[in-house]
C-alpha cells in the first residue's frame, strides 16, 4: 500500500471515529471536521508549502487534545500523524 493509500485510509477511519461523535460532542466533532478538512487541501497541493510543513504537528497537538476525551479518535490521528511523517510532511 503506497503512503497516499494509507493516508486515505487513516482520513475514512478518522471520519468514521467522527461520526460517532455526532449528537455527543458537536464542538469536538466539528474541530475534527475542520481539521480533516485542512489536511485533505493541503496533500492536494503539489508542491511543498509552510502548510504541509506544519500538517503533522497540527493533528499532534490535536491529538493531546482528544487522548482523554476520545482515546478512540487520538489513536486514528497518531496512526495519521505516522502516515504523514512517512510522506515526509
Amino acid at each position: 500500500m503506497t503512503d497516499t493509500r494509507r493516508v486515505e485510509a487513516a482520513i475514512r477511519q478518522l471520519r468514521a471515529e467522527i461520526d460517532t461523535l455526532a449528537g455527543r460532542d458537536e464542538e469536538a466533532r466539528q474541530r475534527l471536521d475542520r481539521l480533516v478538512q485542512d489536511i485533505e487541501a493541503t496533500l492536494a497541493e503539489p508542491k511543498p508549502t509552510a502548510a504541509k510543513e506544519g500538517l503533522a504537528g497540527r493533528v499532534q497537538a490535536s491529538v493531546l487534545g482528544f487522548e482523554v476525551s476520545h482515546p478512540r479518535v487520538a489513536a486514528v490521528m497518531n496512526e495519521l500523524v505516522e502516515q504523514l511523517g512517512s510522506m515526509g510532511i
